[in-house]
């Protein structure tokens, strides 16, 4: 009967972790990152603000997205080259119920080589 009860709940627990959270990663030439909303939380669509923190805060930015009802997912990119190297903090508000979710990651080069012709 426990094991039952364990095997039933950890599919709850993976999905309960995997909402309203943001990953980001790196890939090619621009970062990307996802907010991961439940979708049940999500009825009637919400507006999400995406904020960018740059190491030295000279390279900030804000978005503003519109999630459609019942969309579990959002995401937001920039490009890498010429961005600062160090340590970027990404936060995602709900605008509604001013949740929020926060995450970071690390840029250890970059170059202007993809805006050279």
């Amino acid at each position: 009967m426990v094991k039952r009860v364990i095997v039933l709940l950890f599919p709850l627990l993976l999905s309960a972790n995997s909402a309203n959270q943001i990953i980001c990663r790196i890939e090619e030439q621009r970062v990307l990152c996802i907010y991961f909303i439940d979708r049940s939380d999500n009825a009637h669509g919400l507006s999400v603000r995406f904020i960018w923190h740059s190491p030295d805060g000279k390279d900030d930015r804000i978005q503003l997205f519109h999630v459609p009802p019942y969309h579990g997912s959002v995401y937001d990119y920039r490009f890498l080259p010429g961005r600062e190297q160090g340590r970027w903090i990404v936060e995602v508000v709900d605008l509604k119920s001013h949740k929020k979710a926060t995450t970071s990651f690390e840029i250890n080069e970059s170059s202007e080589d993809f805006f050279a012709d």
